[in-house]
């Protein structure tokens, strides 16, 4: 992680020369800078930061499909371009705002995510209490008889459990994590504005969010497949234990309503690489 901060910080420095040099229209400048913008995206990607956490925590808290997860990640990553393109377009061009009020506009989006990443926490948490309930309530009367032969199913199967995971919740996972704008994509579209070359800016932003979705999906697939080598491993089928997967699930919700709260709680002096 630390080599990975330490790449960023020389790829951003390269980024700005290749923004000089673009300047004198030189194509070949701007495609080493859209080529490096990816190679910027998918370290900054491999980097701590809340994005990861909520992806794989809630990948190995929840029966997931790989389409799912992959579409998850992606729309997250290019979500967080478009909020930076949004943010920096909006504040220079519209209301002639500084570099400073424009960290600081990113700074507050930065907040929300993590208000949103603990509302997504405390939604887990409710459902995986509701599911334990209704499980205890269903073992009651199973025990007491009142379900014998009544041919209703006790469990959820495999299809209702990823039904069960609706869109809201994927939308909670999209917004907490797209919201919280790029930084390197700030800093780019900032500096290719001071020089005249705005789209590219843009350009450049767009190429962060591929390279950014290229690493994310990467450690997403490796979640799943983690998950089910372990399950494999344990014998165990994710899909029977309801009791287990709500406890998990459970266990989830508080991990991330935690780091939220924490995150929340910790002061943003500004747009950090590191995020």
């Amino acid at each position: 992680m630390l080599h990975s901060i330490k790449w960023q910080q020389v790829i951003n420095e390269e980024l700005s020369n290749l923004l000089y040099q673009a300047k004198e229209n030189q194509q070949t400048a701007a495609v080493s800078l859209l080529s490096l913008s990816i190679l910027y995206g998918a370290l900054h990607a491999i980097g701590p930061g809340h994005g990861k956490m909520i992806v794989t925590t809630f990948l190995a808290t929840h029966p997931s499909k790989v389409k799912h997860s992959l579409i998850l990640t992606v729309v997250s990553a290019f979500m967080q371009a478009l909020v930076a393109i949004l943010l920096v377009s909006s504040l220079v061009f519209l209301f002639n705002n500084s570099m400073r009020d424009v960290n600081g506009k990113a700074v507050e989006l930065i907040n929300l995510s993590f208000l949103v990443m603990i509302g997504l926490g405390g939604m887990i948490i409710f459902r995986a209490v509701k599911k334990l309930f209704s499980s205890g309530k269903v073992i009651e009367k199973h025990e007491q008889g009142d379900c014998h032969g009544c041919g209703h199913k006790h469990f959820a199967d495999a299809d209702e459990i990823n039904t069960a995971t609706t869109w809201q919740a994927y939308a909670g996972i999209i917004i907490s994590i797209g919201i919280r704008p790029c930084s390197g994509a700030i800093l780019a579209l900032l500096f290719a504005n001071m020089l005249g070359i705005y789209w590219l800016g843009v350009m450049s932003a767009f190429m962060m969010a591929l390279g950014t979705a290229i690493s994310t999906s990467a450690i997403a697939l490796l979640t799943l497949s983690g998950k089910k080598l372990i399950n494999q491993y344990l014998h165990h089928d994710e899909h029977k234990n309801s009791t287990g997967n709500s406890l998990l699930q459970l266990l989830g919700g508080v991990l991330l309503t935690l780091m939220g709260l924490l995150l929340f709680n910790t002061p943003t002096y500004g747009v950090s690489p590191i995020f």
